[in-house]
């Protein structure tokens, strides 16, 4: 994770009590949502403590909110917030999936004062991203700021009030409460049905990341040599951008080869300086610098993708990190990268 070995005080890193903590819960209710879409429904059902009364002749406000939302799919900002966070395709089942879900149909017979659009959207949002992870593994290219916005403009379609009065992407208020409660922090939770699903999916998503950094370990000769030929016939001058194990391959080429039309070499969630200082980048021996031919680099991480890694502690005075956050948990935090526009301004900045 960033700040592991020299790096080991995470920049970022925000204290118990401190403020941005909220934040963080955030991030790591999301987490759970995207492992159980219909947690909150499930909490905030128990919260209810009675049967809400309707005013005679009009329709129980579960069943106004149930009845409107299998229309959300005709809006056309929703279809296209959902096309670019890549989950138009998972959307309308995981509408009716949540739906018709006892849990959910508990939650809409009596909606706690206050609560249903918002709580009905991050359900649905979460659910169609456990959907796509489901089918194409842990890749889903989806900024936190970006999930919020299909959350709140799928709850502003839905009739009824706007959750508890924080934005519809966060959980503060008595659900964050009893998440506290019941769980704690996420990482205190290690012992709980839910930690035991999330830490299959911890693995699911790292071991493919591990098992091609073994294999570039052991035959990474045509990979660097690839990258070699794409450089020559590139027009200079030349950026190397490269994401995760890209960032060691391109490494170790710029290391072991001068190629003076790359100006600038942009790491992206890699695992680069873990290696070096494990005493595995095939390029460097553990204690040596890099040789002065090394371009400018510029190392981005997030603090929540637990596969990127700090370089600044590592090669000093050679290294540029920039800190992002996705406000996704990991592995999402590992992709979402190319979904966050702070990606792009920063490039825009640093491109010669």
């Amino acid at each position: 994770m960033p700040g592991y070995a020299t790096g080991r005080e995470l920049p970022g890193a925000v204290a118990p009590g401190a403020p941005g903590e909220d934040l963080d819960e955030d991030v790591e209710f999301w987490g759970l949502l995207y492992l159980d879409p219909l947690l909150e429904l499930r909490l905030l059902t128990a919260e209810t403590t009675g049967r809400a009364e309707s005013a005679p002749g009009t329709r129980p406000p579960g069943e106004v909110l149930s009845a409107a939302a299998p229309a959300l799919t005709a809006d056309d900002r929703l279809r296209r917030l959902l096309d670019a966070a890549g989950l138009a395709e998972d959307f309308a089942a995981a509408v009716s999936a949540v739906l018709t879900a006892d849990d959910c149909r508990r939650f809409l017979r009596a909606p706690a004062e206050g609560t249903g659009p918002a709580e009905l959207a991050r359900a649905f949002v979460a659910e169609a991203v456990r959907r796509r992870t489901e089918r194409q593994g842990p890749a889903t290219a989806l900024d936190g700021t970006a999930r919020d916005e299909a959350v709140a403009r799928i709850a502003g379609l839905l009739p009824g009030p706007s959750a508890t009065g924080d934005e519809p992407g966060t959980h503060r208020g008595p659900v964050t409460r009893r998440i506290k409660r019941l769980t704690g922090r996420l990482a205190l939770g290690l012992a709980s049905a839910q930690a035991v699903r999330r830490r299959s999916a911890l693995t699911d998503a790292a071991h493919p990341a591990a098992g091609d950094v073994l294999l570039y370990l052991a035959r990474g000769g045509p990979i660097r040599e690839f990258v070699a030929a794409a450089v020559a016939e590139a027009e200079p001058p030349v950026v190397l951008l490269a994401h995760s194990l890209g960032g060691i391959a391109a490494l170790d080429l710029l290391v072991l080869r001068p190629l003076p039309q790359v100006e600038l070499l942009v790491t992206v969630g890699s695992q680069a300086p873990f290696l070096y200082e494990l005493g595995a980048l095939p390029s460097l021996e553990p204690g040596s610098p890099l040789p002065a031919h090394v371009p400018r680099w510029l190392n981005v991480y997030d603090r929540r993708d637990l596969l990127s890694y700090l370089g600044a502690g590592v090669f000093p005075g050679r290294v540029r990190d920039i800190a992002l956050d996705s406000r996704q948990p990991f592995p999402l935090s590992h992709s979402a990268y190319w979904s966050n526009p702070e990606l792009y301004r920063v490039l825009a900045e640093e491109l010669p």
